[in-house]
């Protein structure tokens, strides 16, 4: 841990630089690596105030505390700084992990090809689920059948297209039982 305090107003004692750097050392097993700390300790009339700010890795933190004891404020402005990195430390843990290969592109497919069951039963809410641009298309104008055959064409569950009688967007797609839905939008 790197430590630099600052005294305004008051000259620095070794004594306070031990306190301090003891209250503070705990900050530096929470954030798991190098920590640097600035400590800028006031004493205007009765107030007695501190300052700190922590920057880590993956992080940054500030508190101040002022009473009527130097020591008081630098026992407090810790305690705050402790649940600032616990809360921290917490959100890092149960940040959800992507599962599956690292690949971007690899990935985007694995999320196109899961379907509505799979990600129910990992037991995610489905505010978490991602939308995923995997490609895109020509839309080209096609009557029911020919976009049924093109469909039959690839391995792709769903084709858009645009129906060439009514000019409007449609939608065929593999049935489960193998059949092939149309959906097309009403007038």
């Amino acid at each position: 841990m790197r430590l630099d305090i600052t005294g305004r107003h008051i000259e620095i004692t070794p004594a306070l630089r031990e306190f301090a750097e003891a209250k503070l050392s705990k900050l530096e097993r929470l954030l798991d690596g190098p920590v640097e700390v600035h400590v800028v300790l006031e004493i205007e009339k009765h107030r007695h105030t501190a300052e700190v700010q922590v920057k880590s890795r993956t992080a940054f933190f500030s508190g101040r505390h002022e009473t009527g004891d130097l020591y008081a404020s630098i026992n407090e402005v810790s305690d705050k700084l402790e649940r600032q990195a616990l809360k921290h430390k917490e959100k890092i843990q149960n940040r959800k992990h992507r599962k599956g290969p690292r690949d971007p592109e690899s990935a985007a497919t694995i999320e196109a090809n899961a379907t509505p069951d799979d990600a129910a039963d990992d037991g995610a809410p489905e505010a978490r689920r991602r939308l995923v641009r995997t490609g895109s298309a020509k839309i080209k104008p096609l009557s029911p059948e020919d976009a049924a055959l093109e469909l039959d064409a690839t391995d792709q569950q769903v084709l858009v297209f645009r129906n060439a009688d009514t000019d409007r967007f449609n939608v065929v797609y593999r049935q489960k039982n193998g059949d092939i839905g149309w959906i097309e939008p009403e007038a």
